[in-house]
Parts: structure tokens; sequence; C-alpha cells
């Protein structure tokens, strides 16, 4: 069982303590595991490619899933890749949630919550509280809940007794899923202790970093990111929001909601907000197609929505106010400025008035030739 479990949450305590035990040194990971480093490599290839990690879980002595794992975050660390870095991360929250979904043992739900993330939490199965079997300490909650930025995780609306937060099995699996996301981002290998590699690592390395140099080529020539005069118009709350979206990290739904409605009511296109989400490490293009069609009124019942206004990005941790004294004092050379209440009148006021300035400067250039 313990074979089992390290090498379906090869991110785990246990799992760690396993691989110290074998005293592994990864210069010679190529030679002596060879299946496992071939496999990692692939896998890595596969996530740049938006594919997932296979589902079947690998205890073989020749390719167990733990030195699978191991060899991956090295290469990821001698990548320095936000983007790659996002995709394993989250890879691995996914079949996370996929896998306790699937066993429903709860010693694997307790041994990830106390032993590595070190929470909390107790098993109510025996308690009158059936339908939140679990209980976890609200501030273990809150190191995580806050992520998916959705009124049904605010503390507020939590069963809460004594300091104990009442949850159902699928919401403490979601909780540690997500846990795992932020876990293996917040587990780095200090610089200080990545030895030399030896030249066998090299063509590895050369054609993932060339594999990544051409996926971020073509997602930043999409007309968002590389129109410079749109660029400088956005406000905060959106270059905020594309920025996470460019580097991989997976959007919560609200803010893939406020991009795309924000994203449409400039006028970008259906196909143009959808390239957006291809660096969404869940992106289906069939189905983001879909939801931004409906966005934009082309299904369903033919309404377009429009951006959220300033109130309601506050309220779910979007709104960047304190990086822009528009969004806090208002357009200042107009009169009685006001704070901005909704991003589209922010982008409309830059737009208007970076066209004043460009007016007036082919008014001075003009005046140049004429005298």
């Amino acid at each position: 069982m313990q074979n089992i479990f390290i090498n379906s949450f090869p991110f785990s305590k246990q799992a760690s303590e396993h691989l110290r035990e074998l005293e592994i040194d990864i210069r010679t990971l190529p030679e002596n595991f060879p299946n496992s480093f071939h496999e990692a490599y692939n896998r890595l290839i596969s996530l740049i490619e938006m594919k997932d990690l296979p589902e079947k879980i690998n205890t073989s002595l020749t390719s167990p899933e733990v030195i699978v794992y191991a060899i991956m975050r090295v290469f990821i660390e001698i990548l320095n890749d936000e983007f790659i870095r996002n995709r394993f991360a989250v890879a691995y929250s996914k079949r996370t949630e996929k896998l306790l979904l699937a066993s429903k043992l709860s010693k694997y739900f307790e041994s990830l919550a106390k032993n590595t993330f070190l929470w909390v939490v107790e098993d109510e199965e025996h308690t009158i509280t059936r339908t939140t079997r679990w209980k976890i300490k609200f501030y273990n909650f809150l190191e995580t809940a806050p992520s998916f930025m959705a009124n049904d995780w605010k503390l507020i609306n939590q069963a809460m007794i004594d300091g104990w937060v009442f949850l159902t099995e699928e919401k403490l699996i979601r909780l540690i899923a997500e846990k795992t996301k932020l876990y293996i981002l917040n587990r780095r290998i200090p610089q200080s202790e990545m030895p030399t590699l030896p030249a066998s690592y090299d063509s590895y390395l050369d054609t993932l970093n060339t594999r990544l140099a051409a996926q971020r080529k073509q997602y930043e020539s999409q007309r968002v990111f590389s129109n410079e005069v749109i660029k400088k118009a956005y406000p905060p709350c959106v270059n905020e929001t594309l920025a996470k979206a460019k580097s991989g990290e997976n959007l919560a739904h609200p803010e893939r909601l406020f991009l795309t409605f924000f994203l449409l009511n400039i006028g970008h296109s259906v196909s143009e907000v959808v390239d957006i989400f291809k660096n969404q490490p869940d992106f289906n293009e069939e189905m983001t197609h879909y939801q931004v069609e409906f966005a934009d009124g082309k299904r369903g019942g033919g309404t377009k929505y429009t951006s959220f206004g300033c109130p309601k990005l506050l309220s779910y941790g979007i709104c960047k106010r304190e990086l822009d004294s528009w969004c806090s004092k208002g357009v200042l050379p107009w009169k009685n400025p006001k704070p901005i209440k909704n991003p589209l009148v922010y982008y409309k006021a830059k737009i208007f008035l970076m066209e004043i300035d460009k007016s007036k400067e082919k008014e001075d250039k003009s005046g140049e030739k004429n005298g």
C-alpha cells in the first residue's frame, strides 16, 4: 500500500523520504534510470503540447512514478520557465483530484492533508454531520480556498463551529488538489543544491527549450499582446490577469469570465479571445469556443455580456486599484475626477486621451514644417 501511495502522490512527504533513502544522485539518473529519464522527458514534451499526464500509475521498478516526478522537477528547475512550471503543477493537481475521487480512501486524504500539508483535519464519519464528513481548521482552509474566487468557497458561507470548517468529501478533495498545485509551485530546488549536470542532459534540454520558445512565440503573436496601443490602454486588472494567462497559470472561473467579457466588449473577435486561453492547463478548444460565442451573444438568448464592474472585481480579488491612480482617484486630466467604476471606462478614457496626444503630436509636427 505504501508503494502505491508514494507513486500515486510523488510530491508527498512520504515520497520525498523514500527518495532520500535511495540516495539518488541526479547526475547519474540517465544511466541508472534510463526508462524513467525518457518518460520524464516525454511527459514534459506532452505538457508543452497541452496534453495531460497518463492516468495509469506506474509502480514498476524500472520506471516508478516517484523517480519520473523527481527527474521532471530537475528539468523544470534548469529550464526555469513559468509556463512549464505551472503546467507541471496543475497536471499533478488534476491527477491527484482524479485519484482521490476514484479511491475514496480516507487514509489517503488524511495522509496528504496531515503529513504533507500539515493541516489539522478530522474525519467525522461516525458523527451526526453526515453531509459534511470532514472538518478542517479555518486557518488551513484559508490557505487555499481564496484561490477559487467563488462565493461558495468564502469562509462566511461555510458551516463553522469552534474554528472548524465542515466540508463534504468532494470539497475536501478539491481543497487538497488546489493545495497540491500551490505546494508543487512553492517547492523549488535551490540553485545552490543543483550540481553541474553531465552532457547527457544537454540534447534533452535543448529540445525542451526550443519547444518552449516556439510555444511562447506563437502565443505572444496574438493581437491582444502584440498591439502596443491596445496594451497601453488596459487597466491593471486586465494586465495582471493576462500575465497569469500568459504564464500558464490556471485562471479561476471569475478571471476567465472577466477577460472574456472585457476583450469582447473592446472589439476582439471570438477567435482572438479563445486564443488567450490556449495556455490554460485544462484548455478545450471546442468548449471554450462555444462559451465565448455564448458570452458574445452568438448563442443562447443572444445577450452579449458586459464586463464586470470594479466592485465585483474587488469582491473576487481581481481588482488591482492600488497599482494605478486612475482606478483609485479617477482620470486626473478631467474636471472633478472620480474613482473608476468599470475597467471599460478606464480603457475608453485611455484610448481617448491617447488619441488627443496623437493629434497634438501631429499638429506640432505640422507647425514645425510650416514654420
